[in-house]
């Protein structure tokens, strides 16, 4: 041993000393009066002053200072099992009681027997001594007694190692997450003191090096003993464990396994000239064990572990080209949300087997989800108020969520316990988050399906499923919320018009009342006024008229007509402010609705009457195009641009006129195609435009 191992030797043993001192004081200020913090307490004193008495014995000089140092270590070690054994079983237990009577006649053993082991057979603990003077080592030979306490020892430290499991494994959530430091700090401590009684037992020989392991050992678990302290601010976690003893202990099979290839690798290390190199690497090895215990504790490693496992290196479940081809087949033509969510649901009970499937989204006016679709309960009705409350209960405890939750798993059991009749009400076991463009929208639950439990392959895809119907529900929301939108632009649009053309007349009417008094006498003025009453009542025949036209289904009663003959007598009793010329070249008889037909002839007329100046032409041609009928209504007015054409021309409410109402077109439009023909529009800006409708001869 050189000089600077023996400082750092030195150091570690002084601070696992200082450390096992303050966390026992830590403890008995935290509650003196609880067994487990007493034996905690009583255990890590044992543990400082076995410490102190093994630098005593590896620092002395004679061989039988070593040997009564070493006896005197035993001795402040002989209150080790019992101590820790009986906070193994009541440390963060509900029931430590229960355990503690019935396990009282072996606590009482472990307190006993190493005791009789020193005192009264302390005579042959030890038979010999060899010290490796160079290297400052002593090698005591056990005798018959020394041999049974680490027998002992090393019995109770792989008990306490699987009780310490079984309060772990026991654990979930957030008690895991506030215990799991303390138990990986002493299952360390006994970790290592299962390799050093191993290692003890295996050359009957106790090696001063070996203080130096456990010494080292002791500073990591206080570490990591205060950092759990810090980590759940001394608060108590409380668990009920099961009274069933030892089956299924992976602390037992690892010890058994370890002890076999122990003696295995020794011989073969023995063999190889190795064995110095094995001995010093021991240390580094629990550490590394230690590290690797921790990682596997965490459920975030564990099941991002098996996720992968599954995706790389298992054969798939399911046919996922079937799957999605089935899904897509019956979700991607609907445009009905409640349609939508029935499909999502019906595939994936028939995906999983599972009877209930069920939909609920957030309501934003409401502010509660609503049952949209379900394979088990009736959709919008899923029990009372207080269903409704948990309900949102549940929905509002996914939001966040990113991944499918087992609600009878460990760390979701504290919240759904308050929730278990609504649960078992509504069918759920499992939820999954239904979310898209970082918007929640709601959750999809289900039940537990009959055979095995959902695997992480089963998981996977349930998300996937979640995820690919929250995008299209959240699409189907964003169409519903946009044809709104349209159809509050297209009322405010109306509106607009509408109110300014009942201002004007309005205005009008109360002028005329007001003038009344005074020249009622006046047979002119009573004259003017019937006129001006009746116009305006004409004016509001006709904008309710325009009006019903965004509603109206036209009702096409078609007779044997002559379009030349609708045209002469349409344009026969107009007023225009330009000029008007026709060409009607002759045409079959057809079927058509000579009142409609007139409509649309008065339209396009009017329109482009309107957008030319007072020495402007409007011309009116028919003629025949094969099985076609086209009549042409061509002006030299001010003419419409491209865009205007492709976008807004047959909208309702767009115009390019001063006082136009944007309706005559739309009207003309639905009145033609109605009759199985279209409308074709040239225009240039500056230099008119010509209207075309295309009929077919019946």
């Amino acid at each position: 041993m050189n000089f600077e191992t023996g400082h750092i030797q030195l150091a570690l043993a002084f601070g696992g000393i200082a450390l096992s001192i303050v966390t026992a004081a830590l403890a008995l200020w935290r509650d003196f009066r609880s067994p487990a913090y007493f034996a905690f307490a009583f255990g890590m004193t044992a543990f400082a002053a076995e410490t102190v008495l093994s630098l005593l014995a590896g620092g002395a000089v004679w061989s039988h200072d070593a040997i009564g140092w070493a006896k005197w270590r035993l001795a402040a070690g002989a209150f080790i099992p019992g101590s820790w054994l009986l906070f193994s079983l009541s440390y963060s237990r509900q029931n430590y009681k229960e355990f503690v009577k019935g396990w009282k006649w072996i606590i009482l053993a472990s307190f006993a027997v190493p005791v009789l082991l020193v005192s009264v057979a302390g005579g042959h603990l030890f038979i010999g001594s060899k010290s490796i003077f160079t290297k400052r080592i002593w090698l005591l030979a056990l005798g018959p007694s020394g041999y049974a306490f680490y027998v002992f020892l090393l019995l109770f430290s792989v008990l306490i190692l699987v009780n310490l499991e079984k309060t772990l494994r026991t654990s979930y959530g957030a008690i895991r997450w506030q215990i799991k430091f303390s138990i990986l700090g002493i299952g360390l401590i006994f970790a290592a003191r299962v390799y050093t009684a191993a290692q003890t037992l295996l050359y009957s020989i106790v090696d001063t090096r070996l203080f130096a392991i456990n010494s080292s050992v002791l500073v990591v678990a206080n570490i990591l003993l205060i950092a759990s302290a810090l980590r759940n601010r001394l608060r108590e976690a409380s668990i009920y464990v099961s009274q069933d003893f030892l089956y299924g202990s992976l602390t037992l099979l690892a010890s058994g396994f370890y002890l076999l290839m122990l003696g295995i690798t020794v011989k073969l290390a023995i063999y190889l000239g190795l064995s110095e190199m094995l001995f010093q690497s021991a240390f580094i090895v629990l550490l590394a064990l230690l590290g690797a215990s921790a990682l596997l504790l965490s459920e975030h490693v564990r099941y991002k572990l098996r996720r992968f496992i599954h995706r790389h290196f298992r054969r798939p479940f399911y046919d996922y080209r079937k799957i999605w081809t089935d899904f897509t087949y019956k979700t991607g033509s609907l445009t009905d949300t409640r349609r939508l969510c029935s499909a999502v649901a019906k595939t994936v009970s028939e995906t999983f087997l599972a009877s209930a499937v069920s939909i609920w989204l957030v309501d934003e006016d409401l502010r509660r989800p609503v049952l949209t679709a379900s394979t088990a309960l009736s959709a919008g009705r899923h029990g009372s108020e207080s269903a409704d409350d948990e309900a949102a209960v549940l929905v509002e405890r996914m939001r966040g969520q990113h991944e499918p939750v087992d609600l009878e798993s460990p760390g979701w059991e504290l919240f759904s316990a308050p929730l278990s009749s609504f649960l078992e009400g509504a069918k759920i076991r499992y939820c999954v988050p239904l979310a898209a463009g970082g918007e929640f929208i709601g959750v999809l639950t289900m039940n537990n399906r009959t055979g095995p439990p959902f695997s992480v392959e089963d998981f996977d895809l349930l998300k996937t499923f979640a995820d690919q119907a929250a995008a299209q529900i959240l699409n189907q929301k964003l169409f519903e919320s946009l044809g709104r939108a349209r159809e509050m632009q297209a009322f405010q649009s109306l509106s607009a018009f509408f109110m300014h053309d009942l201002k004007n007349i309005a205005s009008t009417l109360s002028l005329t009342l007001q003038n009344f008094p005074v020249h009622y006498d006046n047979p002119e003025f009573r004259t003017d006024a019937l006129k001006m009453i009746s116009n305006s009542r004409e004016k509001i025949g006709k904008m309710c008229g325009q009006l019903s036209v965004l509603n109206q289904k036209f009702e096409i009663r078609k007779s044997e007509c002559d379009l030349n003959e609708i045209v002469a007598a349409t344009l026969s009793n107009l007023n225009l402010n330009g000029a008007l010329a026709t060409d009607l070249n002759p045409l079959p008889k057809t079927l058509l609705d000579a009142e409609q037909m007139q409509t649309v002839i008065l339209n396009l007329v009017l329109n482009a009457d309107e957008s030319m100046a007072h020495n402007g032409e409007t011309r009116v041609e028919t003629c025949r195009d094969k099985d076609k009928l086209v009549l042409s209504v061509i002006d030299n007015g001010s003419g419409m641009s491209n865009e205007f054409i492709k976008k807004d021309l047959f909208r309702p409410f767009t115009t390019t006129k001063n006082n136009g109402s944007g309706i005559g077109l739309y009207q003309s439009r639905k009145i033609v195609e109605a009759h199985g023909g279209t409308i074709e529009v040239q225009s240039l800006e500056g230099s008119g435009s010509t209207f075309r409708v295309i009929l077919p001869v019946a």
